[in-house]
């Protein structure tokens, strides 16, 4: 008997597991990234709202405005970056107070931690289109600092106005004449802090669903696994002991021949025919629990006496079953051992009595150089799906979770191996409640 190997049965279980935990990974990511995306869809719906009521209005810029003042002084460079933020600084600290407060209390009811930061990234003079900074100035952030910064959008705003002294009288006080024409250009930034743990909040009963299923089918396929291979062991097992005691059988039953040939030779009696019959199906018993791959060379051929004599003796021990058999092969002799023929010919018959064949039918027949023995009974038949599996070792038919018949279940298994030695093949027709038949084709010269 072949065994399946347990350990492709693990590759390939582990493939498959591998795979289904990175499909459920991938679908995972990209309902993390569809999360993602509401989040800071939400977030960016709020920040919308709140600042029209910042104290900082970037689209309202007025000549009182202290950012449009420092605008205005680093066009005329009366200061510069650094000096306007150090001069600003207490306004800078005060905006961004009041958004962090602003930010903080709308979003307080979702548990979202919400960096934001305005950077002004160009101040461009037209006329000459020279950008007066030579890098971004952050100009208002939250206490919580964006530290993974997403731009949300840019904006920018067009400034054309001027300013001259139109008294004769000299006046030290008086500003000096200017005309500025200039584009501001700034970008907004949000980032969502705690992004991660409002996901994992939120996809939490996902993420223990798919971690149940997976753990799960590990699970399950641990106590299968263990299952197969406790089972295996015990077919593994059962099959060494009958293998072992069909070779202990062997010496009894040939001292049993050798003393019944004596005996015979000696008393010429019906009772040591008897045990003579008797001792010579427990050898073809014998030979069907320990299946033997070499024929005995001088072993003799099936002849149709042999046939015959068969079938006298299966009406005698079955006096109430109808049996009709027919040689119709033209030699007297099958070039086949006898112990092969007779183990096939009684296990299918046997098998047609035990499952209730009243009126059973053996024929032998040649055509085109091959032997055909067919076997039909009218007994309950052979359902479908058990068709595929009576040739098993030890498979015995189940009826209503029941083995109504006795056995071994080895009987088919032999006659399957004895037919497939000589290259033969087996075709079986079968009814339910109508009955069976085995028709085996053996190819001969």
């Amino acid at each position: 008997m072949t065994y399946s190997k347990p350990k492709y049965y693990l590759i390939a279980f582990s493939l498959f597991y591998l795979f289904l935990i990175g499909i459920m990974v991938f679908y995972f990511m990209q309902v993390l990234e569809l999360k993602r995306k509401e989040i800071h869809k939400i977030a960016h719906d709020r920040i919308d709202i709140i600042e029209n009521v910042l104290s900082f209005e970037k689209k309202n810029k007025k000549k009182d405005n202290v950012m449009y003042q420092a605008v205005l002084d680093l066009l005329q460079k009366k200061a510069t970056i650094v000096d306007i933020q150090k001069k600003n600084a207490s306004y800078l600290q005060s905006i961004s107070l009041d958004a962090t407060q602003k930010i903080d209390s709308a979003f307080a009811d979702l548990g979202y931690q919400i960096a934001y930061r305005i950077d002004l990234t160009h101040v461009i003079l037209n006329s000459t289109q020279e950008n007066m900074l030579k890098a971004p100035v952050t100009i208002l952030e939250t206490q919580q600092k964006v530290k993974h910064a997403q731009r949300v959008n840019s904006s920018e705003w067009e400034v054309e106005e001027s300013s001259s002294n139109k008294s004769d009288e000299p006046c030290k006080d008086c500003p000096e004449d200017y005309a500025n024409h200039f584009t501001v250009k700034q970008e907004k930034y949000i980032e969502v802090l705690n992004f991660n743990s409002i996901a994992l909040r939120e996809l939490f009963p996902l993420l223990a669903g798919s971690f149940l299923i997976c753990t799960f089918i590990l699970i399950l396929y641990f106590i299968t696994y263990k299952t197969i291979k406790k089972k295996e062991q015990e077919v593994l097992s059962l099959h060494n002991m009958v293998d072992n005691v069909s070779h202990e059988f062997k010496l009894p039953i040939a001292t049993l021949k050798y003393g019944c040939n004596n005996l015979k030779q000696e008393y010429d009696s019906p009772t040591v025919a008897l045990i003579q019959r008797q001792i010579d199906r427990l050898e073809r018993l014998q030979n069907q629990l320990g299946v033997s791959s070499n024929a005995n060379a001088d072993e003799l051929s099936f002849t149709k006496a042999d046939f015959t004599q068969l079938i006298e003796d299966l009406k005698v021990r079955n006096s109430a079953i109808d049996f009709q058999a027919s040689w119709s092969v033209v030699e007297n002799t099958i070039p086949f051992p006898q112990t092969e023929l007779e183990t096939i010919l009684l296990n299918l018959l046997e098998n047609g009595i035990k499952y209730g064949g009243t009126f059973i039918t053996c024929s032998l027949y040649s055509k085109e150089n091959k032997l055909y023995i067919e076997v039909s009974d009218n007994g309950i038949g052979i359902e479908k799906k058990e068709q595929v599996l009576i040739f098993r070792k030890f498979y015995r038919i189940i009826h209503n979770n029941v083995h109504n018949t006795l056995g071994l279940g080895i009987g088919l298994y032999q006659v399957k191996h004895l037919v497939d030695k000589h290259q033969g093949s087996i075709r079986l027709n079968s009814i339910v409640t109508k009955g069976t038949t085995f028709i085996i084709r053996i190819p001969y010269a």
